[in-house]
């Protein structure tokens, strides 16, 4: 049959609205419910209900759900009016019906209905949720409303039978099945109940007689108690085990399950205990044909009737059916989303045993206790592991329960199945993660979760193995941790564990599925505290070291990586740029020396994205280069090279003899982009960072580079859709030679790489490392940017020189040593030996500018505090002759701007860097 054929069963209600507190059949749904169908009632808080109160159990949290849950709380009112309303139409009902009523005590028996069924309501919501106390609630006291309205307004001991027979059936079997997932508790209360029922009906019958017979001497006393307790006795079985209901189902009518015909099944009576007919060949059939249709009508019949027999021993029977090679699988889709978990739990131990031991253990009070426990050792329930099927559902019963070990000992049986040594590796490691209680027991499971990187695909349960390789990363990181002689290593080895492990804790669940997902929660977090605990220990013994000084960029040298601050403005700037389909433009960084333009492009390639292929070039290398087939050369083999680590085609690597001029470079370089264009397929791109550009134009001057470079590198940007250019050099198109001009003016865009902005600077200067063990007071920080501007060199210039003096005064005071550095430990650095080893950066700018602007460094150099007007600056170079010619204050300045060397105010100009205006004034000296 093909997998279509097979129906899929629809038992839950049609309701498509919550209920109205102004619908009168809505009422009488709800009564409907409690009586008929208490499934609907959970389904209902389900289905409409906020999902964070659903299982809200105790006082507290049920309070928290009449609070802030409209539907769970008008659910609670409608049950109260119900209450009522039901019970003064049955004392109406039974007036009409001529039946003499004492209205007087009618209305207590009302009274006593209601208060009773809404405590009974209030007791069990707050001990099993709203949605089970409001079924017992109603239940209970419609049905004892009624009890009392007949006791206290009629006389009669069939009366008196027939009314306790309700009250028992509602009050101790009615409403069990509303929570889902007791259908074992349902069939063993049912025993329970029936015996206790009949005992109580027999022991009731006989009092009531012999107590009317001594008060009112009546000869038929005894036949009236006969009566009443046969009477009792059988409402009170065919109350529970639905007689009629399961008679009506015996009609062939019922029985009728071909494809095609309407479900008979949502016609029957949900409270059925007892075995349907024909119902396990049906499951059997249905599981057989079309596996995935069949768990999920399984699934239907566990949720919306009381069927667990028959369901229990046709999944049984399938699973123990299935081949090898589909076992593991099947199984495992079985334990995916059970609506009760008992399903699997009887797939591996005895259902008839479990069945009978728990009706002994209810059955107390009528069984003497040494003949219960022999019989207790009789019907003893084990899991048995005998068969393949039994063993995993075992496995996953016990991760259920949280007995790692025994999961492992189960999943050893079927680990040579297909997926077996994933089932059999997964559990022995959440047995093996149980068991850690410090770092070296951590460290240990890194080998031995080295199973996973064998394991076939695909994979069974990819979301456990994605969670467990993180612990297994933890693991990693633990090794680190415990053997590494580096402080620094293992604070940073432990604080990455930390960070992986809270991220698994807040987004394991949705990865990882059910049962394994509490056992490996609860080794993440003590994972996690053992980390952090070891974390506390390194704590200390940094302490007791020297501060590891993190301002890579004080020597000058670019900085790469974690150290890399700021600058997310222009990364921004450059991406926006390259965002948008098609050819990426040409870009042009430009700023002074030091300003961090290298260390920008260097880090470029963590910005750029994964279809992009980023290949830097420092044009330093010209310097040593003889001709341009030397520097096309260069060019060809980096860009292979990164092509190559791409995955991409590029054949053999350059070879030095076809890169002999500029005329073999071009041609040999031009046949490897040729060879990339075909794969370089959209969105995939290509960029080409040059560095300190403007030395190809210094090559060009002394006539080692041939000028026609420049345009062949403007052409192959045309040519070639997918290759981008970014140049990074001190000055802009309009300020270099005519061989720039002529082949990228009006085709490029510039990015000015100044000042660091306010923030990025005081982030660089207090974490310039998230492991960095000192801090700065709010006054020193202050400083450091006045004194810089947000130069980044200098910054990074400054804070080396203070954690090194701050570890020379660690090393002769000790751990006695404050670790907040203050004012006070700026002025012992601010030397001359300071500005002498800074000199590469002071230098570059003074080397960077004209004449006239070294006059007005020198000149606005002078003024310690405050800034100067035009007017004041036009009237100190009045008398020199290079500033007599039209606008040279105002060109000049334009340039000073420029070249970041001012900064204007309200009140004037001034030399941006104090630090740049000190070393002026000591040059001026």
């Amino acid at each position: 049959m093909k997998e279509e054929t097979v129906p899929r069963l629809d038992l839950a209600p049609r309701l498509k609205r919550p209920l109205s507190l102004w619908n009168p059949l809505d009422y009488i749904r709800l009564l409907y419910w409690a009586f008929f169908f208490p499934q609907a009632i959970r389904w209902y808080v389900q289905k409409f209900g906020k999902p964070e109160y659903q299982d809200a159990q105790g006082y507290k949290a049920v309070k928290e759900v009449l609070r802030n849950d409209p539907v769970q709380r008008k659910l609670v009112i409608q049950a109260i009016i119900t209450l009522i309303a039901a019970s003064c139409v049955t004392a109406l009902v039974l007036s009409a019906l001529g039946v003499p009523i004492d209205w007087l005590l009618v209305a207590f028996g009302v009274v006593l209905g209601v208060v009773l069924g809404v405590a009974a309501s209030v007791a069990l919501g707050v001990m099993r949720g709203v949605a089970f106390g409001v079924a017992a609630g109603v239940a209970f006291g419609v049905a004892l409303g009624a009890v009392s309205i007949v006791v206290f307004g009629m006389v009669g001991a069939a009366a008196y039978g027939v009314a306790v027979g309700i009250v028992a059936h509602v009050v101790f079997g009615r409403v069990e099945s509303v929570p889902g997932g007791v259908a074992v508790e349902m069939v063993v209360g049912l025993a329970r109940n029936v015996a206790f029922g009949t005992v109580f009906g027999v022991a009731f019958s006989v009092t009531i007689g012999v107590a009317k017979s001594v008060a009112g001497n009546e000869a038929g006393s005894v036949a009236e108690a006969v009566s009443f307790g046969l009477v009792f006795i059988a409402a009170i079985n065919v109350t529970f085990f639905r007689l009629f209901d399961y008679l009506f189902l015996l009609l062939p009518f019922n029985l009728a399950w071909k494809p095609g015909k309407k479900n008979r099944l949502r016609q029957a009576s949900r409270l059925v205990l007892l075995p349907l007919p024909g119902l396990q060949r049906q499951v059997e059939k249905w599981l057989t044909q079309d596996w995935n249709a069949g768990l999920y009508n399984v699934n239907q019949l566990l949720a919306y009737t009381l069927q667990f027999i028959p369901v229990v021993k046709a999944m049984n029977v399938t699973l123990a059916n299935f081949k090898a090679d589909i076992m593991l699988s099947r199984t495992t889709s079985l334990v995916d989303r059970p609506f009760d978990w008992d399903l699997i739990r009887f797939c591996s131990s005895s259902l008839d045993k479990e069945l009978r031991q728990r009706a002994i253990e209810r059955l107390n009070i009528f069984i003497p206790a040494r003949w219960k426990e022999r019989r207790q050792l009789r019907f003893q329930v084990i899991l048995w592991l005998d068969t393949p099927a039994r063993a995993a559902c075992a496995g996953f019963w016990f991760w259920h329960e949280k007995e790692a070990a025994k999961a492992a000992k189960a999943f050893a049986v079927v680990k040579d199945l297909r997926h077996g040594p994933e089932l059999y590796g997964v559990a022995r490691t959440i047995g093996e993660g149980q068991k850690t209680t410090d770092l070296h027991a951590i460290a240990a499971l890194e080998q031995e979760t080295e199973w996973m990187n064998t394991l076939p695909h695909p994979e069974l349960r990819p979301g456990t193995l994605q969670v467990l390789r993180t612990l297994r990363s933890a693991a990693g990181e633990a090794q680190t941790a415990h053997h590494s002689q580096s402080v620094l290593n293992r604070s940073t080895a432990i604080g990455r564990a930390v960070a992986d492990l809270t991220r698994l804790l807040e987004t394991g669940e949705s990865i990882c599925p059910e049962p394994e997902w509490p056992l490996i929660k609860e080794i993440a977090e003590n994972w996690r505290y053992i980390f952090s605990e070891a974390g506390g220990v390194v704590g200390e013994e940094i302490l007791r070291q020297p501060v590891p000084n993190p301002y890579e960029g004080y020597s000058g040298l670019p900085v790469i990586g974690s150290t890399f601050i700021g600058r997310a403005d222009i990364m921004q700037q450059i991406e926006n740029y390259w965002a948008t389909s098609g050819k990426p433009v040409c870009i042009i960084l430009y700023g002074h020396r030091r300003m961090g333009k290298t260390s920008i492009l260097r880090n470029l390639s963590h910005f750029t994205g994964s279809n992009t292929l980023y290949v830097y070039l420092d044009m330093q290398n010209v310097g040593w280069v003889d001709h341009t087939g030397q520097l096309l050369l260069d060019f060809a083999e980096a860009i292979h090279r990164i092509a190559a680590e791409f995955g991409l085609q590029t054949g053999p690597p350059p070879e030095e003899t076809r890169y002999t001029n500029l005329g073999t470079g071009r041609r040999s370089l031009n046949a490897l982009l040729n060879k990339l264009d075909s794969q370089m397929t959209e969105p995939k791109r290509l960029v080409l960072a040059i560095d300190e550009f403007e030395l190809i134009e210094t090559g060009i001057k002394e006539k080692r580079i041939d000028a026609g470079l420049l345009p062949y590198l403007r052409s192959i940007h045309q040519k070639y859709q997918w290759l981008g250019l970014i140049f990074a050099g001190l000055h802009t198109l309009d300020e270099m030679g005519h061989d720039y001009k002529s082949a990228f003016y009006g085709q490029a865009e510039y990015i000015r790489v100044g000042y660091m902005e306010y923030n990025d600077a005081l982030r660089l200067i207090t974490q310039p490392h998230p492991d960095f063990a000192l801090e700065y007071t709010p006054e020193l920080r202050e400083e450091l940017y006045r004194l810089t501007a947000g130069q980044p060199f200098l910054i990074q210039r400054l804070c080396w020189e203070l954690v090194t003096r701050w570890n020379e005064r660690f090393l002769k005071q000790g751990e006695t040593t404050p670790r907040t550095l203050t004012l006070d430990d700026l002025a012992p650095v601010l030397t001359p030996d300071f500005f002498h080893s800074a000199g590469y950066y002071f230098d570059g700018v003074w080397s960077n500018v004209t004449k006239n602007e070294h006059t007005l460094m020198r000149i606005m150099a002078q003024r310690e505090k405050g800034t100067w007007t035009l007017a004041e600056l036009a009237k100190e170079v009045e008398t020199i002759p290079s500033f007599k010619e039209t606008n040279a204050l105002e060109k000049t300045m334009d340039l000073l701007r420029r070249h970041d060397v001012i900064a204007e105010e309200k009140e004037g100009t001034r030399i941006a860097s104090e630090l740049l205006r000190r070393w002026l004034s000591q040059e001026e000296d």
